[in-house]
């Protein structure tokens, strides 16, 4: 296959653009990716110019697709890659909940008397963990926040329903602050 050079700019900006928005990331969040400025992904989606190959195969890479996937003809098909991610977590999520199952049995023979179900009320915090994990890995901003914002909260209140606390206020109004400063945090633009 012989491509002009104009016919694989138009190519790869179509190609481009298809994998990003399928992807759900916007041009700047590509370029932070790729430590590249967004004004260059712009110019790759207009077609006025093509990255050079290691980027170009950092970004096959970051898609899930090779880089001939980049320049065909064919629009690649939606990619695997982001389904896996989503299966992959929550089986490690899974995982979590597994064990806590299993230790509920255990401890159903080893200690009967023991509230063992406060094994699953403290898997939620766990699984959120987990979240948080992959979410750093493979996710947008929003799921990174949404899974710390969840595990502050679920140990918030499994704390409170395992440890007799007097001032369980305190702890809520401890929680409360510590969202606050999670929200600020993911407010903060990153400065290049």
């Amino acid at each position: 296959m012989n491509l002009s050079e104009e016919r694989l700019k138009e190519l790869f900006s179509r190609n481009l653009s298809v994998l990003r928005h399928r992807s759900g990331m916007t041009q700047l969040e590509l370029a932070e990716k790729l430590n590249y400025s967004d004004k260059s992904i712009s110019k790759w989606e207009r077609g006025e110019g093509l990255p050079d190959l290691p980027v170009a195969m950092k970004i096959a890479d970051l898609f899930g697709v090779s880089v001939n996937d980049l320049v065909s003809e064919k629009i690649p098909r939606k990619f695997l890659i982001s389904r896996n991610k989503v299966i992959i977590t929550l089986l490690s999520i899974g995982i979590a909940w597994l064990v806590a199952a299993v230790s509920y049995f255990l401890f159903q023979f080893i200690a009967p008397s023991w509230k063992s179900e406060m094994l699953f009320a403290y898997a939620v915090p766990v699984s959120f963990i987990v979240a948080i994990v992959f979410t750093n890995i493979w996710f947008k901003k929003i799921y990174r926040f949404l899974s710390v914002s969840g595990f502050v909260w679920s140990l918030c209140i499994c704390i409170v329903s395992s440890i007799p606390v007097d001032k369980v206020t305190l702890l809520y109004i401890i929680a409360a602050v510590i969202q606050v400063l999670i929200i600020l945090w993911f407010c903060l633009k990153k400065v290049r």
